[in-house]
């Protein structure tokens, strides 16, 4: 969090300066170096990479210094003209629930220190799960933060206006307009499969991009050509990527099973009593199955309603995974209809026999 906020108040403050400035430096430096990391350079003090035993201060003085530092810092900025300083704490969509009880028993102990200082604001982010298990677990961190807000989903147009900005953006010829570099029938497509789970979404697009530079480059483009990215050539690389990264991550066993769940239904939600005739396993199993916090990379669990039981979902890492694993869509290879029953698989469109 000192480091944080140190990092705001030099971004926003050009000329920085000062002993408080200057002694938050330090210790965010030292910190960062006795942990391994890498440093910034500024306001005459230098950093580098790796460890080094030129630290001076250990990582008690962090412990011991670092509130009435931050206490400082955040002076500085109200002195500045500045209302306030807004952090965020990130990405807690990608931990265990066991470390969200982790997250929440930090916050608890920083709560006076750190929490409650006039002029820092925080946001947390993540799932609702892990956002809820962070804050509202301690009664003293819960006074802090207000309740969580949900947000929904950005609408595909407003997914399609932000990658424009953002082609615009890292555009390197400013002379005219250069087309998208994939088809827009890939945005679409990929909005459908991760049901409109941007982070998701954009992390499929770059692995499948990344992969096609590095190993079907040839395949791509024509030499010299500006066409977008296709939507066969893309998905053929994701689909191969995320089998092999499904494959190595769950093993052969789990593997099995969510292809046999593709087989019956790749795009339906299922219950744990249908997931049991599937996998042939008893209800106990299929609970331990799906309570395993590595399962999360191929299924996942929908919000309840009411006493309906809980309804799971292939996740659209997994569904990419198990496109050769559909019988409909091999079936219909010779017919002609592969792109059409492909796509509605992908977006959790039922595929019948009488389709």
């Amino acid at each position: 969090m000192l480091s944080g906020v140190y990092g705001a108040v030099t971004a926003a403050c050009a000329n920085a300066s000062g002993p408080v400035v200057e002694t938050a430096q330090q210790l965010v430096t030292s910190f960062r170096l006795h942990g391994g990391g890498l440093t910034v350079g500024a306001l005459g003090f230098s950093g580098g990479g790796s460890r080094s035993e030129g630290v001076s201060q250990p990582l008690s003085a962090l412990l011991l210094d670092g509130p009435r530092v931050l206490h400082n810092l955040l002076g500085y900025a109200l002195a500045q003209g500045a209302r306030g300083v807004l952090l965020h704490l990130n990405n807690l969509e990608n931990i265990s629930t066991e470390h969200a009880r982790k997250a929440a028993d930090k916050l608890r102990a920083v709560r006076d220190q750190a929490l409650v200082l006039e002029g820092l604001h925080l946001i947390v982010v993540g799932t609702t799960d892990a956002v809820c298990t962070a804050v509202l677990r301690h009664p003293q961190v819960r006074s802090v933060f207000s309740e969580p807000l949900a947000l929904d989903s950005l609408s595909l147009l407003e997914v399609e206006h932000l990658l424009q900005k953002r082609y615009k953006a890292l555009q390197l010829d400013a002379s005219g307009p250069q087309p998208a570099p994939v088809e827009a029938a890939v945005i679409q497509e990929l909005y459908g499969l991760f049901r409109g789970d941007m982070r998701a979404m954009l992390r499929a697009l770059e692995d499948g991009i990344v992969e096609l530079l590095i190993t079907d480059q040839q395949q791509t483009t024509a030499p010299g050509s500006l066409a977008p990215i296709s939507r066969d050539a893309l998905f053929t690389v994701l689909h191969r990527f995320h089998q092999v990264e499904l494959k190595r991550q769950l093993g052969s066993i789990t593997w099995k099973r969510l292809e046999a769940w593709a087989a019956k239904d790749a795009a339906a939600p299922q219950s744990q009593k249908q997931l049991q005739k599937i996998w042939k396993l008893s209800q106990p199993a299929v609970s331990q199955i799906l309570q395993d916090p590595g399962i999360a990379v191929a299924i996942e669990a929908l919000p309840r309603h009411g006493n309906d039981p809980i309804q799971y979902l292939l996740t659209g890492a997994a569904r990419l995974a198990l496109l050769g694993s559909v019988p409909r869509v091999k079936e219909n290879l010779k017919h002609g209809t592969w792109k059409q029953d492909m796509r509605r698989v992908l977006t959790g469109q039922a595929v019948t026999n009488g389709s």
